[in-house]
């Protein structure tokens, strides 16, 4: 593992000259990082003491030129000598020489810019790219390496685990590095305090959920005596009756049959299942139908019905991401209805529908960092390329970019551990220049760290009820998570290709799934629905995707 003796001991060297002297446009003196560090969902044993000084090895080999393109709205053109220090800071690290090129991120992965270059081969070295149909195309003919045989020589993306490489896989070819997000991080919320009110126990069957729901539409759980909650609140997001669908055993879009083939989910029993179960709820109005002047979730907007009804305690329940359902907490703590040490809104993972623990995972990252073989030709170069990308995970690396320069945007407090400086206090460390300094270098990130390069200090372990509840999920959860058979294999057909057919495919069932569960069409209907996208492509996709998973040896 590198250390950074002789890299930070530059590093202070220079801080301390340029806080004496370093001027520049006030253009944000807080510091604040607007692209938000995510769950390390794996880490190695973190410890508050301060590193110790070792020799920086020297390099075997001449550093490697070659350019990162990321997005970020940051201006990192501006004069900024901390964000000089930064790149100084990582190129003496990893031993290379990058050229960082920041792209407008509202438009990066527009067809009209990162489709267009895809398209024409005119890519950076190692690039943020998506994980689509027309990226997986490209690699497929060349554009972009394989890592497949590489990623285990290098400690910490070896620590990849098998379902985050599936997330950037393409029939078996595992084509870059996942910017890794937490895996179970999906679930539901409820009121606590509504539940103690009405006497009831907190949810563990379906039985319990839909009581509970049942109560929270109709027994006035909050004692004012008007009709004016609903137990389910919910928007027009369609993800969240996939969450609620894997409850019920339905797969996570592909499953396994008794014969070891795939199967889409919507050719399963589970589903028709499930679909009912949704169903009984919105015709009972403990989803939000638009009774008692609450909005039908048709209604609300994708992501608003934290806002629109948890938040304004219209609805006692919701299902969304966990930190989704968690901010709901600490809207209430922060506008004085409870204290931090009292939750009256609390999570959970699942619901047992009797089938046992079953959560919809996360897709594993937020696209994924890949290295074009435009420059990058030779085997020995993309060693180096590799190399680069694992050294960054190091934890030296990740304090520095996820926290910026110690004595200018960070110290240790008295008990070790990172403490950020904020207002007046930043301010006068940056000396002017702007705190957005580090801001992106995270998007090459896949915060997979091997213990031994673990980082040796880092930020007070969260401590409010709520945070360490939803922390806890995450990390108990992960054993519930429901695999994607078919998640990394994609149809050769041109119209899947270009993902024409298969968003007509999506379309149909999208449309047929939500009129079943508002009650617009029958059994007849949902079943006139899944033939015709059986007949439309879903029985050639399924043939091709089978194709795929048996050669690869399943």
């Amino acid at each position: 593992m590198k250390k950074l003796n002789k890299v930070l001991a530059l590093a202070l060297a220079a801080s301390m000259v340029v806080s004496l002297a370093a001027c520049g446009k006030d253009k944000d003196n807080a510091a604040s990082n607007k692209s938000a560090t995510p769950t390390p969902v794996v880490s190695g044993n973190q410890t508050t003491a301060k590193a110790t000084s070792t020799p920086t090895p020297t390099p075997t080999l001449a550093p490697l030129k070659i350019t990162v393109s990321l997005p970020s709205n940051d201006e990192h053109l501006e004069e900024n000598v901390y964000y000089d220090q930064v790149v100084k800071t990582i190129n003496e690290y990893t031993n290379m020489d990058v050229t960082w090129e920041w792209n407008d991120d509202s438009t990066y992965y527009d067809d009209e810019h990162l489709g267009l270059k895809i398209s024409t081969g005119d890519v950076a070295d190692v690039l943020v790219v998506g994980t689509n149909a027309a990226f997986y195309a490209a690699a497929n003919e060349g554009l972009f390496w394989d890592l497949t045989p590489y990623i285990d020589d290098y400690d910490n993306l070896a620590q990849i685990p098998e379902a985050f490489r599936a997330y950037v896989s393409s029939n078996g070819k595992m084509f870059g590095i996942p910017r890794s997000r937490t895996l179970a991080r999906n679930g539901l919320g409820y009121r606590l305090d509504w539940l103690n009110n009405l006497g009831l126990a907190e949810p563990t069957t379906w039985e319990d959920y839909y009581k509970m729901l049942y109560a929270f539409t109709y027994n006035d759980p909050d004692g004012n005596g008007v009709d004016d909650t609903v137990g389910l609140g919910l928007d027009n997001w369609d993800g969240v009756w996939n969450i609620m669908m894997l409850w019920f055993g339905v797969p996570n879009d592909w499953g396994l049959d008794k014969n070891g083939d795939l199967i889409f989910k919507f050719q399963t029993e589970e589903y028709k299942t499930a679909l009912k179960a949704f169903r009984q709820l919105y015709s009972e109005g403990l989803i939000n139908n638009g009774a008692n002047g609450i909005p039908d979730f048709r209604d609300i907007n994708p992501g608003k019905a934290r806002d629109t009804l948890q938040r304004q305690s219209l609805a006692g329940s919701g299902v969304q991401v966990l930190d989704d359902q968690r901010k709901v907490q600490t809207y209430f703590q922060d506008n004085g209805i409870t204290t931090e040490d009292e939750i009256i809104y609390t999570l959970q993972g699942y619901v047992d529908t009797g089938l046992g623990a079953f959560c919809m995972p996360q897709l594993g990252g937020n696209n994924m960092v890949a290295i074009s073989t435009v420059n990058i030709k030779t085997e020995a170069q993309l060693r180096q390329v590799l190399q680069f990308l694992n050294d960054v995970n190091d934890g030296d690396m990740l304090n520095l970019i996820d926290y910026g320069i110690e004595g200018v945007t960070w110290h240790l407090n008295d008990e070790g551990y990172i403490e950020m400086y904020t207002g007046d206090e930043a301010t006068e460390k940056l000396n002017g220049a702007s705190g957005t300094y580090r801001n992106g270098f995270n998007q090459i990130l896949a915060y997979f760290t091997a213990d031994e390069n673990a980082r040796k200090v880092t930020l007070a372990p969260e401590t409010a009820p709520i945070r360490v509840l939803e922390n806890e999920l995450y990390a108990e959860d992960v054993q519930y998570l429901v695999t994607n058979y078919g998640l990394s294999y994609q149809s050769s057909t041109p119209t899947f290709i270009n993902s024409e057919l298969k968003s007509q495919l999506d379309t149909i069932m999208a449309d047929a799934q939500k009129a079943y569960i508002v009650g617009e069409i029958d059994d007849t209907g949902l079943e006139a629905a899944i033939n015709q996208w059986v007949k439309a492509g879903g029985a050639q996709y399924t043939k091709e995707i089978n194709e795929l998973y048996h050669a690869a040896g399943h």
